[in-house]
């Protein structure tokens, strides 16, 4: 596991996860020192919800009695009411997806979080061919957000049964690359075929430009390589301080 660490108001504050994410860890750790500033937020009581998650602060200890301050999430594989996890690997990855897809369609983010709802027709979380559009909240902690067939041959005759509203964090499950989408604006609807984004168009039916598979893939190994390169630098220099440490030590 990797960690990203830094110092907030002299207070060590880290954040773990599976993968080199380090434009959203960065992030996390601006706002945090962002928040800092107006109000107290190492009371193991504050909670930080920066775009779709939810984080906490968690005071820590070393085994040498050095204490140090954890970001914590949701645990989607366990409670999601009750239970965290410091491991932010899937908060991470959904937030650089939602970040870079707002970022290339250029268009003004808004919220929805892991907790808000998403009306979903029951029989469109088995379908290869499925769409999702953004209309206006009904009410809050509903995100406008439908999911339903591309091609529904009973599109006139469903009942109240046929459907099932549930908290965004579960298309998880069902189809990784619709938490793309969440943060785009109401009116756009997204098209997916086998469970990968095929199509994107604003409320007045314009295409919007997003990255495909092969573009992301493309670009998560370039980071890969960056974040890879940065740490062996830092390695060098911590091999080369010691080496001068040591040298000191003998000339003395």
């Amino acid at each position: 596991m990797i960690t990203f660490e830094t110092k907030i108001r002299e207070q060590t504050v880290r954040l773990y996860a599976d993968l080199p994410l380090k434009n959203a860890a960065g992030a996390i750790m601006r706002v945090l020192a962002d928040v800092s500033r107006k109000t107290n937020i190492f009371n193991n009581k504050f909670t930080l919800n920066f775009g779709w998650g939810f984080f906490f602060l968690t005071q820590k200890s070393e085994s040498d009695g050095e204490k140090f301050w954890v970001v914590e999430t949701i645990d989607f594989n366990k409670n999601p009411a009750k239970d965290r996890t410091d491991n932010l690997t899937t908060a991470l990855v959904v937030q650089n997806m939602q970040m870079e897809a707002v970022q290339v369609a250029k268009v003004k983010p808004e919220n929805c979080t892991c907790k808000d709802t998403v009306l979903v027709l029951k029989e469109a979380l088995s379908s290869n061919d499925v769409y999702m559009h953004r209309k206006e909240a009904a009410k809050n902690g509903d995100s406008g957000w439908y999911l339903g067939l591309l091609y529904d041959p009973d599109d006139e005759s469903h009942v109240l049964a046929d459907f099932e509203s549930m908290p965004t964090y579960k298309l998880i499950a069902f189809c990784p690359d619709a938490m793309r989408v969440l943060q785009l604006p109401v009116g756009t609807v997204a098209v997916f075929n086998n469970k990968s984004l095929t199509a994107l168009v604003d409320a007045d039916d314009n295409t919007m430009k997003f990255t495909t598979d092969e573009e992301r893939r493309r670009l998560g190994e370039k980071q890969r390589k960056e974040f890879e390169a940065e740490v062996a630098a830092a390695r060098e220099r911590a091999k080369a301080g010691q080496s001068d440490a040591q040298s000191s030590e003998s000339a003395e």
